[in-house]
């Protein structure tokens, strides 16, 4: 299980006061063994839902690029 990587990522949305739109951020932090400590880091920084998805694809997609040897995917 050495080997084994993880990532968690965290959609945060609010609304600000009087603004007809929601804000995002996202952020992810390294939750493979024996990284404890890894700091949080900002992936993007959202205004639609369009921005949310595209951010939360290009997440994945180096994830699993950054994996070497998928188990499975669309592609």
């Amino acid at each position: 299980m050495d080997g084994d990587r993880s990532a968690a990522l965290l959609v945060r949305v609010w609304l600000e006061d009087g603004a007809p739109a929601f804000r995002g951020r996202l952020t992810t932090v390294d939750t493979s063994p024996g990284r404890r400590g890894t700091q949080e880091a900002t992936v993007a920084l959202a205004s639609s839902p369009d921005d949310v998805l595209d951010a939360v694809r290009a997440w994945l997609d180096a994830f699993l690029r950054d994996a070497g040897n998928p188990i499975d995917s669309d592609g």
